[in-house]
């Protein structure tokens, strides 16, 4: 009886301790690491100056959206004498230009130019650098709205540090347009959303700006020095992913730093649906394949090469564990075909899911040191901290559209528009109603 317990037990504690040991390894190293960047943060001098900085907004039916992102850019803290804007026009057809041009009325005193491009994300942003003269370009998206300081934050960071080639700003989903969310399962797969983006784009990216191993700059809101990405080839319109494109270009080709600004906030829009989250996490998986085709140099070869190439580490980690992970989820439905004793795997479950509730509400309090006091999102953290006991099964749901990204990226051509889950659930419904018509 001991020995079959024993021999169970070791079974179970097996299959558990790839997922519960990548945790423990991965908090002992970004714990301190990112503790010391707040530390840090907060000891850091201020610049003064105000150069002249390029404002670029790519705009594609964005009527909804677009007055706030630039109310959000006249209430900026920085001069607006020094700040040029581009509002980038992408084929749209909604009335985008009629609020530009009341938008320009009523604020005289702001450099704004509206061009059109109908050519492209990429193309209209390499339009836009081409046009431009200031000493740092920025981009923005046109759903985005920014904290009063964020580019005056952006600007001394830079002024302060020579070293950083361009930076990445900080992402959120904006709370407010959450709580006004009537469903509330979509109010609680936002919240999940937003909870998310604390630990990827603040937390996990601070992480990986402290050590060095930033490799992509969020397109909502990414930062550069003009002589810097001027060396580049610009913005690739033949992927997904013009902005992880953009930013191997500056590390890996001209050996620059990249760096997250902790303090420079933008807000965009939640999520809309079940379905607009699936097709966006297609896309930005699809991004991450096309990237590791085109920089293969960057990320092949032996063992050796694993401690010389960062990139390399970084696409073991991203896609190799998340077969792993695959491989993990399918031994525990294998589990249960041979009739393994319920209780254990209940009891393995009921650990992994306590260590990953750990997890969010450690990553919550140290997202809190590179918030301001003063700031709504600290208490609006605090008082949604119940949405950790969730995250674990939003999280599996993000593997599966990875995992299914993956799939697709192999049998499909890529598209800016993936399906949205309904559309491939319902044809997969179909495709087995098909078999079975035949069949009988």
């Amino acid at each position: 009886m001991l020995s079959e317990l024993l021999a169970k037990s070791m079974l179970w504690g097996g299959a558990f301790l790839f997922p519960i040991s990548i945790e423990f390894i991965k908090n002992s190293i970004m714990v301190p690491t990112v503790l010391y960047s707040a530390i840090k943060s907060k000891k850091r001098a201020k610049s003064t100056e105000t150069p002249l900085i390029s404002l670029l907004i790519p705009v594609y039916n964005s009527a909804k959206t677009l007055k706030m992102c630039l109310d959000s850019v006249a209430n900026q803290t920085y001069p607006a004498d020094k700040i040029e804007i581009f509002l980038l026009n992408n084929g749209q057809d909604d009335g985008s230009h009629e609020i530009f041009q009341s938008f320009h009325n009523e604020h005289p005193e702001l450099n704004m130019w509206w061009l059109d491009t109908k050519a492209g994300k990429s193309k209209a942003l390499n339009k836009g650098i081409f046009l431009s003269k200031g000493k740092y370009i920025i981009n923005i998206d046109s759903d985005g709205w920014l904290d009063k300081e964020a580019l005056s934050n952006v600007v001394s960071r830079f002024e302060t540090s020579p070293d950083i080639s361009c930076m990445t700003g900080v992402v959120l989903t904006d709370p407010h347009l959450i709580e006004q969310t009537k469903s509330k399962s979509l109010k609680r797969l936002q919240k999940c959303e937003f909870f998310e983006y604390i630990e990827s784009f603040l937390v996990g990216r601070n992480f990986q700006s402290t050590t060095n191993n930033l490799y992509t700059l969020a397109g909502a809101f990414s930062c550069f020095r003009r002589e810097v990405i001027g060396k580049t080839s610009l913005y690739n319109f033949d992927t997904l992913g013009e902005d992880t494109h953009m930013t191997l270009q500056v590390r890996n080709q001209e050996k620059g730093k990249i760096a997250l600004c902790e303090n420079a906030f933008i807000y965009v829009d939640p999520i809309e649906s079940l379905d607009k989250l699936y097709m966006q996490r297609q896309r930005w998986q699809r991004s991450v394949i096309e990237m590791a085709q085109m920089f293969k140099e960057y990320h092949t070869g032996g063992i050796v090469d694993l401690f010389k190439k960062p990139l390399m580490r970084l696409f073991i980690l991203d896609h190799t564990l998340l077969l792993l992970r695959a491989i993990w989820v399918s031994t525990l439905v294998y589990f249960l075909t041979i009739n393994y004793p319920i209780p254990y795997l209940v009891a393995g479950l009921a650990m992994l899911y306590a260590i990953y509730i750990g997890n969010s509400l450690l990553y919550q309090r140290m997202a809190l040191l590179f918030i301001d006091k003063s700031s709504p999102i600290r208490s609006y953290i605090k008082k949604n901290q119940y949405v950790s006991f969730g995250m674990m099964s939003y999280r599996f749901l993000l593997f599966l559209t990875r995992l299914a990204g993956i799939v697709n990226s192999l049998t499909s051509e890529a598209k800016w528009y993936a399906k949205p889950l309904s559309q491939e659930f319902n044809e997969v419904k179909a495709m087995f109603s098909f078999k079975k018509l035949r069949k009988n």
